[in-house]
């Protein structure tokens, strides 16, 4: 009978304490659950544009707009990238991996137009000045 007793006792003790390990009405245990949940990842749609684009391979902030060449009907926004390369482009053309559109290029700088993420019929403008 001593026996059984302590059989029963080690039981219900085995019992407990695998219940807490599996308490669903545990906090801690709760909020590692939410952490190891796969939710769905918003994809950032990248915008696709018509014009011919420059310097695709190089983030934005990685240009630096050295001079502008104005010729009568074609003025050109020279720009260096991390590497020294020079590159030239003209108004109507895209600039970096964000795809920065050149919308004018004046003596003082260069105005451009930015799509938002996810957003490529909305854009922001941005000027360049020397």
């Amino acid at each position: 009978m001593w026996i059984s007793h302590h059989f029963l006792g080690l039981c219900c003790l085995f019992f407990c304490l695998n219940a807490v390990a599996t308490d669903p009405f545990d906090r801690s245990q709760r909020q590692a659950g939410q952490n190891k949940m796969n939710l769905p990842k918003i994809q950032k749609e990248k915008c696709v544009f018509n014009e011919p684009s420059f310097a695709t391979e190089s983030a934005f902030e990685q240009l630096k707009l050295v001079g502008v060449v104005l010729y009568k009907y074609r003025p050109e926004a020279l720009f260096l990238d991390s590497q020294q390369q020079f590159i030239a482009v003209k108004q109507g053309y895209r600039l970096g991996q964000e795809g920065y559109l050149i919308q004018q290029i004046g003596k003082n700088g260069v105005k451009l137009l930015h799509s938002k993420t996810g957003q490529c019929e909305q854009a922001e403008p941005l000027e360049l000045r020397f």
